[in-house]
């Protein structure tokens, strides 16, 4: 009973074990990587409405985190962190600039983010690596930062660490 406790407690506040679907975050985590993610690293979670308790960081542009499901995706999803705001994000020749440094956009992203685009205070716009495959804030817009889960720490394959992506 003390072990089932123990897992329980650990699952909900301190690490969470996923398997990554999708090629979304293709080269860098494949389909079917094991990822361990630190639910602690911006803060604690009430383990009752899953809401930030206590918040003692934020994520940064490169790091690659959780997300909970949204009103427009039905999963939690691993992707990565492009910006945080309050900030502006510059589109341009079909390039998404930011602090996360620059990515490609579809030609459908690029006329919605035409020119500059204002992301809010509590708002994150994220990515996946592989932009051709991943359903992301290019096409639903940028999410809560409370549906951020944690941050991703390792998965088979490597450290996830935080990193300019420039595509």
């Amino acid at each position: 009973m003390t072990a089932i406790l123990v897992a329980l407690l650990v699952k909900t506040f301190a690490v969470d074990l996923v398997i990554v679907r999708g090629d979304s975050m293709s080269p860098t985590i494949r389909a079917g990587t094991v990822a361990l993610v630190a639910r602690y690293a911006y803060g604690i979670r009430s383990p009752i409405s899953g809401n930030l308790a206590l918040r003692w960081a934020e994520p940064k542009p490169g790091e690659i985190v959780l997300v909970a499901p949204t009103d427009k995706v039905s999963r939690r999803a691993v992707k990565r962190v492009f910006e945080l705001g309050p900030a502006y994000l510059k589109s341009e020749a079909g390039i998404l600039l930011g602090r996360g440094g620059s990515i490609k956009l579809e030609p459908t992203s690029s006329s919605r983010l035409a020119g500059f685009s204002y992301l809010p205070a509590g708002r994150v716009f994220i990515v996946g690596d592989n932009g051709s495959r991943s359903f992301d804030s290019r096409d639903y817009g940028s999410v809560p930062i409370e549906k951020i889960i944690g941050k991703v720490l390792l998965y088979s394959g490597g450290l996830a660490g935080s990193v300019e992506k420039s595509h």
